[in-house]
């Protein structure tokens, strides 16, 4: 495979004069008062659903972003507008505002931006490190320097770029499904969606740009009973995310759901589990995820400053959790998952934290002003977790790829641990209460296991459909017995550790994509149901 970083758009590049325009117009004569940045962001999207019927969809969208910070307050401007008298107008608008606002509050000192030569490169993931330094020709950038990062992608497979190829690769994959599953299936359908999501920065030390190609495959097949079997697949690339789909996951996608057509109902109760990398995800997303995003702590809405001021523990020595938007390649998956990004919509580089470390929280992620403000002892460390649904909707802190770490056995040994009790595989959502510490996990389906060894039975929720993974955090987190390594098989580790695709709700409407993941995990118990 022979990847390259997705270029810029020269139509996308030409914006740069602008944004430094607008820049200079909200800062002019204010530098040591206000600090200001240009955000551009532009989506281009091309989606193909076949099952009974066939559909595709185009989504094109384009805005920018004015912000202006003045003491702890943001100013902004938000417009799919491109004029310039009137974006400039606009401009100096907001700065007038927030000249005004810091005339009648006393504020804090003004935010100064990193420059290039502040930050730490080697903290980087190397494809950040790797395209900053290629944009300065094997040295630092100046603040002239437009610095362009591009996720990888194979170019020599057209149909990244096709969208009839693309249409009929939708087709020979449901048509595979309905193939291979008979008359033992009611229908199948495929859904493959290709995105590129581009945002240009610009404030005072930098002009950067980022292009974000994604694919995404969802597989599924419908039994006579309404079983609804799924495989999702994807990341962080182009058509090659595409080269784990063979003949062998159709037949797994087949024999499951003839499995749970007629599966048993699993009894109510509390039972030793081994969760595999999506589960292990949700769970981590949910217990000290949202717990953990500086605006919730913050405004009093999460347990964590609490917990932190009383250096509470709240998991066990295998609780350590990471969020990290630099995670560009996954065990020996040379991509990374769609919670990936180079710099968030602040301009700030990726980097990881870690958020949980051995069953004790440390600093909340934070965008700009949730780490100016903090949360217990003023401010925290700033993180790359400022994230917007769109141009359109307001920023927040949120995650990014948020998992738990590896540790040193194969699967095969945690099922010895295990002895008997069930495998969460396949997720089903989740939800989590940050101020109460409550956490839901959903899976599709249990499988068990029985004197240490995978059976292959598979069991339903309650109720005949999926199953709930709930407990107090903390009582969840100090369950952890072993983690497995990365690959599960004993490989030596590479990477990060897998993180499904995956996207996030805050406040019930601010939806942002977002992996999560993590090694399979065995648990002491927790309840079912």
């Amino acid at each position: 495979m022979n990847t390259i970083p997705y270029p810029l758009k020269d139509e996308l590049r030409s914006f740069f004069p602008l944004l430094k325009k607008l820049v200079a117009a909200m800062e002019a004569g204010a530098e040591d008062r206000l600090y200001a940045f240009a955000a551009l962001e532009d989506l281009d999207q091309f989606q193909s659903n076949v099952s009974r019927t066939e559909a595709s969809s185009m989504t094109v969208d384009r805005g920018l972003v004015l912000r202006i910070l003045a003491g702890h307050r943001n100013f902004e401007y938000a417009t799919n507008f491109f004029d310039e008298a009137q974006l400039l107008n606009e401009a100096e608008t907001l700065r007038q505002e927030a000249l005004a606002y810091l005339d009648r509050h006393p504020a804090p000192a003004v935010y100064t931006p990193l420059g290039w030569s502040d930050e730490p490169l080697d903290a980087f993931a190397e494809p950040v490190r790797a395209q900053i330094l290629a944009a300065g020709n094997g040295a630092l950038p100046t603040p002239e320097t437009p610095v362009h990062f591009g996720s990888a992608y194979d170019p020599s497979l057209s149909e990244s770029r096709s969208k009839a190829e693309t249409t009929q690769r939708s087709r020979d994959l449901k048509e595979a499904i309905e193939k291979a599953g008979g008359d033992q299936l009611a229908s199948a359908g495929t859904m493959i969606r290709r995105k590129v999501k581009s945002r240009l920065f610009v404030d005072r030390t930098r002009m950067m740009s980022q292009s974000l190609f994604s694919s995404l495959y969802y597989l599924y097949a419908v039994t006579p009973k309404g079983k609804t079997i799924r495989n999702i697949i994807g990341g962080m690339a182009g058509a090659e995310a595409a080269n784990s789909i063979d003949d062998a996951v159709i037949a797994d996608l087949i024999e499951t759901a003839i499995k749970l057509e007629n599966a048993p109902h699993i009894q109510p109760g509390r039972y030793r589990i081994i969760t595999g990398p999506d589960v292990t995800g949700v769970i981590a997303h949910e217990a000290f995820g949202h717990t953990q995003e500086g605006d919730t702590c913050r405004l009093g809405r999460s347990c964590a400053p609490g917990l932190r001021k009383k250096g509470t523990l709240v998991g066990n020595q295998q609780a350590t959790i990471i969020n990290n938007a630099g995670v560009f390649a996954m065990g020996h998956t040379p991509w990374g998952v769609n919670g990936t990004h180079f710099f968030d919509d602040e301009g700030f580089i990726a980097r990881p934290q870690t958020i949980l470390d051995q069953g004790i929280l440390s600093s909340p992620m934070n965008d700009l002003i949730s780490s100016l403000v903090g949360d217990i002892n003023g401010p925290a460390p700033r993180q790359s977790n400022g994230k917007r649904e769109s141009w359109k909707r307001p920023l927040m802190p949120r995650q990014t790829n948020t998992y738990f770490t590896a540790g040193d056995k194969t699967l095969d040994e945690l099922a010895a641990l295990c002895g008997n009790g069930y495998i969460a595989e396949h997720a089903h959502g989740g939800m989590e209460d940050p101020k109460g510490m409550g956490l839901t996990a959903g899976t599709e389906y249990l499988e068990e296991v029985k004197d240490g060894k995978r059976t292959g039975k598979l069991f339903l929720g309650p109720q005949g459909g999926h199953v709930e993974l709930s407990d107090p955090v903390p009582r969840l987190l100090n369950s952890i017995i072993a983690k497995s390594t990365i690959e599960a098989d004993g490989t030596p580790d590479q990477g990060e550790p897998h993180n499904k695709w995956g996207g996030c709700g805050k406040y019930h409407k601010e939806g942002v994509e977002a992996g999560c993941g993590g090694p399979w995990i065995l648990w002491e118990g927790i309840t079912c149901g």
